[in-house]
């Protein structure tokens, strides 16, 4: 399904929070109030999009304060769990009985059908969540107290993997089709539940499937070092060199093959762009932690069936139409 997007820009100004409060909100069961501090016009965004078992949404809008009440519940039932991940500058929750405030990384799982009330800390309001069929939640998670609400911090520990695989899952969204969503969001259930408190002897998969998402993320943040080696991403993971070869052995690629061809990526990227146009080669490739032209020569053309020069050469005539 593609991505549908909504707007305030769509509409005049001074009828901004009325299109958000009452055209918008509404298809989302959600209520809305204006933030009685704020002056000026009432700008908002937001992103929906559904693949597989999973529905996301992601947006900003100017402060203001939102709510899900009985009335808007029983209007738009969700059957399902609701993972809030914050990537704005915190929001202030109430969640049933509970209350609590959220930092920039925290992620929150409750039940998307209890009651609750939110507003932003910040200048912005700034929000992601990823809405779970209770089908694919709950056979993994431990007791709990209801209503459910949990706060994961993000920075540690399951929690942090957790945090990673939810950022990940989003960037390679728009490259897995359904049946490997619905593989991938399972082995993401799996994570929370044990970040919520179930026992990962169960859930193995899902935590070597974690840590390598981890793994991956940490040679993407170092790619242009070329120092950039096993024992280094084994230590920043706090797992043997030999259990990080282990993570990469399912996917049927190794750390180093892995390395390799996300450096070439990056090379044919700036190859074909227009900034990269005005710099070598060989200073693409060691831009990008090559530490040998021939190699990096020999390695492109056979990843990719073509020369560095056919590559850019292509992408200019492309450009010149």
């Amino acid at each position: 399904m593609a991505a549908t997007e909504w707007s305030t820009d769509a509409v005049a100004e001074e009828d901004g929070f009325a299109f958000w409060r009452d055209e918008f909100l509404p298809a989302l069961g959600i209520a809305a109030e204006p933030d009685p501090e704020a002056s000026g016009p009432f700008h908002a965004r937001m992103t929906h999009r559904a693949k597989g078992p999973l529905r996301h949404v992601k947006g900003e809008a100017d402060p203001h304060r939102v709510m899900r009440r009985p009335r808007e519940i029983a209007r738009r039932e969700r059957h399902g769990y609701s993972i809030y991940r914050e990537i704005g500058e915190g929001c202030w929750f109430r969640y049933g009985a509970s209350e609590f405030v959220t930092n920039t990384g925290d992620l929150v799982i409750t039940d998307a059908d209890t009651p609750w009330e939110s507003r932003s800390l910040g200048h912005r309001y700034k929000l992601e969540t990823l809405l779970v069929p209770k089908l694919l939640l709950d056979p993994h998670l431990p007791r709990l107290r209801r209503p459910m609400s949990v706060l994961l911090s993000g920075q540690v520990g399951v929690e942090a993997l957790a945090a990673d695989y939810f950022q990940s899952l989003m960037r390679e969204w728009d490259q897995l089709d359904a049946p490997t969503m619905e593989a991938t969001a399972d082995n993401f259930c799996r994570l929370i539940a044990i970040a919520c408190g179930a026992a990962a002897g169960e859930h193995q998969t899902a935590i070597k499937a974690a840590k390598l998402t981890e793994a991956k993320r940490y040679s993407d943040r170092h790619l242009a070092d070329p120092e950039l080696s096993p024992g280094r991403v084994a230590a920043a993971l706090g797992i043997s060199v030999r259990a990080l070869h282990l993570l990469f052995e399912p996917s049927g690629t190794s750390f180093a093959r892995h390395v390799m061809r996300r450096r070439l990526e990056e090379c044919r990227a700036a190859l074909a762009s227009p900034l990269g146009a005005r710099r070598s080669v060989a200073e693409i490739a060691y831009g990008w932690g090559f530490n040998s032209l021939p190699t990096f020569y020999r390695a492109f053309q056979r990843e990719f069936g073509m020369t560095p020069g056919d590559v850019r050469t292509a992408a200019l005539r492309d450009r010149n139409g």
